[in-house]
């Protein structure tokens, strides 16, 4: 298993690094996917993007959806229109 600190530094750093990259180069678009909502502690089947996933049960989970809040954040903040 991954050590916290690396999922902290590839997951999030790098991650925040792409949308900096965005923000100072007038990126048109930024596509970004997801898959946090397969990975949070849901019974329901088939899971679907509405359904929440504020109760991630492992590191890359909490990684995911933390990307997508930033995603959100970047968007609204810096005015980088985003797909997702």
């Amino acid at each position: 298993m991954e050590s916290p600190s690396a999922y902290i530094q590839c997951d999030l750093v790098g991650f925040s690094n792409l949308l900096e990259q965005c923000r100072n180069h007038s990126v048109d678009n930024f596509i970004f996917a997801s898959s946090s909502s397969v990975y949070g502690v849901n019974k329901n089947l088939p899971f679907c993007e509405s359904q929440a996933v504020d109760h991630p049960f492992s590191l890359f989970a909490s990684a995911k959806k933390a990307n997508e809040l930033i995603t959100h954040s970047y968007s609204h903040l810096y005015g980088i229109p985003c797909t997702d």
